[in-house]
């Protein structure tokens, strides 16, 4: 990532994800799009398709039972989800079934964000500090912290202070074992934000004096938020059985489903927002060669 953004291949968007999220907000809106927020989605609703070639998507119901209408259905939320619980499992091939029995996802993390009363932007932006002595997190030994700041961007912390973050890899399974214990789940995670706070003390002397804000993100509250199965980062990992899916990508309607498309990092290997943007791509292009009409990147001149 260094490499591509010194020969300006990739970058860094000033407000982080949601500014980046924001524009293209803006840019559907502009297109005559619709939004609508606090809006999960319960069920996919099918029918039989009148052509004869199984069911079609025909809407969606959300959460608080209503329902909605639409000619085609792109589902860009978790896959798990999506085949297995928005859609029961109906329409999952064995080739699909295999996807979520077999292949290696990302593992899923915990994420402690400080925000402190100091200006770190002086520092590199990313360090990964080696301890002393092995800690353990969440029942895994660690042997390194790798240590964010955000001095770099404006909006992320008042002038003098900063936004820091620190990220490890955790075990999902742990983690859904002790959220049934709420007592314990919160001291997990404050005992974690104290061996942080300390670790990095060791190498930033009267940081520890200076947090004025903690929180704690572990697996379950990745599962909650993003809906990501098992809390995974990114989908599916690159291993030697799903690299060559990379760049082609997996398979995005589904058999015996017509007017459905899948989009985002479940249907293309190695995630990522440029991966996940591209899916979206290649989905419209085949609701466009469904329709026959000519697939186009870019929107006619205005007259």
């Amino acid at each position: 990532m260094p490499a591509a953004a010194h020969v300006q291949d990739a970058g860094y968007p000033i407000g982080g994800s949601l500014e980046f999220a924001k524009a293209i907000e803006r840019r559907y809106l502009d297109l005559g799009g619709e939004m609508h927020y606090r809006s999960r989605v319960e069920k996919i609703l099918v029918e039989d398709d009148p052509a004869g070639r199984g069911d079609r998507a025909i809407g969606i119901r959300l959460a608080d039972g209503s329902e909605h209408r639409a000619d085609v259905v792109i589902s860009a939320a978790d896959g798990h989800a999506t085949i297995f619980d928005m859609l029961e499992g109906r329409y999952a091939s064995d080739k699909v079934r295999g996807y979520y029995e077999k292949l290696p996802t990302y593992k899923s993390w915990i994420q402690i964000s400080l925000g402190v009363a100091r200006d770190l932007s002086g520092l590199a932006p990313r360090v990964s500090y080696w301890l002393d002595e092995p800690m353990d997190i969440a029942g895994q030994q660690i042997d390194r912290i790798d240590f964010r700041h955000y001095g770099m961007d404006p909006t992320m912390a008042p002038p003098g202070k900063s936004a820091v973050v620190v990220v490890f890899e955790s075990d999902y399974a742990y983690w859904k074992a002790i959220s049934k214990d709420p007592g314990r789940y919160e001291a997990e995670k404050e005992e974690i934000a104290v061996k942080v706070i300390g670790c990095l003390e060791r190498r930033l002397p009267g940081i520890s004096g200076q947090v004025e804000g903690v929180d704690g993100s572990p697996p379950m509250t990745v599962e909650r938020y993003t809906g990501n199965w098992q809390g995974s980062q990114e989908g599916w990992l690159i291993t030697t059985d799903t690299i060559m899916l990379m760049g082609i990508g997996m398979d995005k309607t589904l058999p015996g489903l017509t007017n459905f498309y899948m989009a985002g990092q479940w249907v293309e290997p190695g995630g990522g927002v440029s991966a996940a943007a591209l899916s979206g791509r290649r989905a419209i292009r085949m609701i466009c060669q469904a329709d026959k009409k000519k697939f186009s990147s870019f929107l006619p001149a205005e007259s």
